[in-house]
């Protein structure tokens, strides 16, 4: 399987990441991503998802909260939390794996190890530093298995599921007791944000304001506005700039299209407008970006 590249995240009907990581036999893949000159965009998936900070300092969001992670600290994001990762100078390591990889739903490992994880009011990520022994366990488990399915040794995938499993069986116990209730009205509030995601991921190549974004989840423009500043920290026409420049980023790495194209096709009508968004975003223009990857505009 080996260590991939980070792709753009795609939204299903639902709003989840169609991004298929592994095989539907071994359902986990490790990505490895270098920050200078790019972000992962809000998205949220069925998977658990843990990212390591391998060299620098990496702003990682999950719902309400902007996590600062130091060399060497990770973070291990439930399934469904919405979460995204700015861009830095720094290197991500990162694993998604379904829970389905540990156990199926009629096995004693899923309801010791992955029912409390999913169980209402059960956290949203859990933050690793080794200064505290139970996460610094838990972090040398996380990497044990990122290096078993980046290197594959002989039985990696028996290892790579046992050290998850000894992962989750830590992580499971934090969510027992002292749990924090979400109440009725935050988990509608992040529905409607995952609708609005969705809708964006959808429709983003089109003209797009406030109004289309807010009528498709029946909200009015004011409360649109508020629902992605208190969740997502952003404006929904910067979040839609930043996708639309996430969606050329990938293109201009994986084709050879010119970069007029590129920008008609992610939504911007003028060329202009197209790279001054980009420079704003990846603090270079689209062609600089194409020749950090050894391509010709």
């Amino acid at each position: 399987m080996a260590v991939q590249v980070c792709n753009i995240v795609v939204a299903s009907s639902e709003g989840r990441e169609l991004a298929q990581h592994g095989s539907p036999m071994f359902p986990i893949a490790c990505y490895a991503e270098d920050m200078t000159a790019d972000s992962v965009a809000w998205h949220w998936h069925e998977e658990f998802e843990y990212i390591l900070s391998e060299k620098g300092i990496l702003c990682v969001d999950v719902n309400k909260t902007r996590v600062r992670l130091n060399q060497g600290e990770g973070i291990f994001v439930n399934s469904g939390a919405l979460h995204a990762v700015e861009q830095s100078p720094a290197l991500l390591h990162s694993c998604v794996f379904h829970p389905r990889l540990v156990g199926g739903m009629d096995t004693i490992f899923w309801q010791k190890l992955i029912k409390p994880m999913t169980q209402p009011g059960a956290p949203a990520f859990f933050l690793l530093n080794e200064a505290v022994p139970w996460q610094k366990e838990v972090l040398a488990c996380l990497r044990d298995a990122w290096r078993e399915v980046a290197d594959e040794p002989f039985d990696y995938e028996n290892r790579a599921r046992y050290h998850l499993s000894a992962a989750l069986r830590i992580l499971s116990t934090q969510c027992v007791g002292g749990k924090t209730k979400v109440s009725q009205q935050e988990q509608i509030a992040a529905e409607r944000m995952k609708q609005m995601l969705r809708f964006v991921e959808e429709h983003y190549a089109e003209e797009l304001t406030v109004e289309k974004i807010a009528a498709c989840v029946a909200l009015s423009e004011s409360a649109c506005l508020r629902s992605f500043r208190q969740l997502l920290g952003t404006t929904p026409i910067q979040y839609v700039k930043q996708y639309r420049v996430e969606k050329a980023a990938e293109l201009l790495r994986s084709t050879r299209l010119k970069t007029g194209e590129i920008g008609a096709e992610c939504g911007f009508a003028d060329g202009s407008y197209f790279i001054k968004t980009f420079r704003e975003v990846k603090h270079c223009t689209p062609l600089e970006y194409r020749q950090r990857f050894g391509l010709e505009a």
